[in-house]
């Protein structure tokens, strides 16, 4: 979705192929299930299709509120949400496409950042599994198809994470450097 988004700020807005259906948000997590607050920037880079992307964003997490704000390789403001447990608030770019689903943003953020616990016991109920068969991996899958996996080592708030999103095609690369 990230690959969407950045290709968007560089050229006409895309719009995801026929033949790749957009995924169903999971439940988003409450802020509160992290276990710990978190201030960071990440540099992601990203590829979707033949389009390749950076993002420079600042992420801040408490018990209360998940904030992302992310800006383009321009300086230009991409886009910013806001979680507090039960609403999610965003402002966007008038540029990106309406394909760059704020939820789809958090779940792929929960799963790589989030206890596998919180995330295991809050996604079973909409029909995933979420493991981690290698010490620095974790897979989601439905009905035996990976839909996502997150490669990561050590702690990944400090660290570079690797994430693909099989189902809708792409794949972040994250470093991280808390502030």
């Amino acid at each position: 979705m990230i690959a969407i988004l950045l290709s968007a700020c560089m050229a006409p807005p895309a719009v995801l192929p026929s033949n790749q259906g957009v995924q169903q948000s999971l439940p988003l997590l409450p802020p509160a299930s992290l276990g710990a607050s978190h201030q960071v920037t990440q540099l992601l880079h990203g590829e979707y299709a033949d389009k390749s992307f950076s993002l420079q964003c600042a992420i801040t997490t408490n018990a209360d509120k998940l904030s992302v704000i992310c800006l383009t390789s321009m300086g230009l403001r991409a886009f910013t949400l806001n979680y507090d447990g039960k609403q999610l608030t965003e402002q966007r770019a008038p540029q990106l496409p309406d394909a760059l689903r704020a939820e789809q943003l958090l779940n792929d953020l929960q799963l790589a950042f989030w206890p596998l616990s919180a995330i295991q016991q809050s996604w079973r109920n909409a029909g995933v599994q979420v493991t981690e068969p290698y010490p620095g991996t974790r897979r989601v899958e439905r009905n035996g198809t990976i839909i996502s996996e997150v490669h990561y080592s050590r702690d990944p708030w400090e660290g570079r994470v690797w994430l693909h999103q099989n189902q809708i095609g792409y794949s972040l690369y994250i470093e991280s450097s808390v502030e």
